[in-house]
């Protein structure tokens, strides 16, 4: 696996496992403890494991000496980036227009629901890109030595 690969893999494990301890600690609080969902919300506080994804370019780093990255690469990395990002603003002009549908124009969102939107961006882009790089190169080892 190459560095990209084991980045992108990374950042996928610890995307998910912050969104499955979330949704679980989040269902626990309201179904199984009884807070009402506002309080229990706070189970979402897991998805501050997803700040361990600024660490993937420390824990894998560039060897000196040798080529690590190269045209096809880069057009991964180009089509994973754009990819991402095209659902971000997909799901980004979604979450800002059925409000507005929904509710009319006159209606009100809690305050709450923006930290939410970029939080959610952030969750999306980097599962996106992650899924796609990884596609792009394989899922797994194909024997090449990084």
């Amino acid at each position: 696996m190459n560095r990209a690969q084991k980045i992108a893999r990374f950042n996928l494990i610890v995307t998910l496992t912050a969104l499955i301890l979330s949704f679980t600690a989040t269902g626990i609080l309201h179904f199984a403890v009884g807070l009402p969902i506002h309080r229990a919300l706070g189970g979402f506080g897991f998805i501050g494991i997803c700040g361990l994804i600024g660490l993937s370019p420390v824990l894998y780093k560039k060897e000196s000496g040798k080529v690590s990255f190269d045209e096809r690469d880069f057009s991964i990395q180009r089509n994973a980036s754009l990819g991402a990002y095209s659902v971000f603003w997909l799901l980004f002009v979604l979450a800002a227009m059925i409000p507005f549908f929904v509710l009319g124009p006159k209606g009100k969102i809690p305050i709450t629901y923006l930290p939410a939107m970029v939080v959610g961006g952030m969750i999306i882009v980097t599962l996106v890109q992650s899924i796609v790089t990884l596609a792009a190169y394989g899922w797994r080892d194909k024997g090449e030595k990084s």
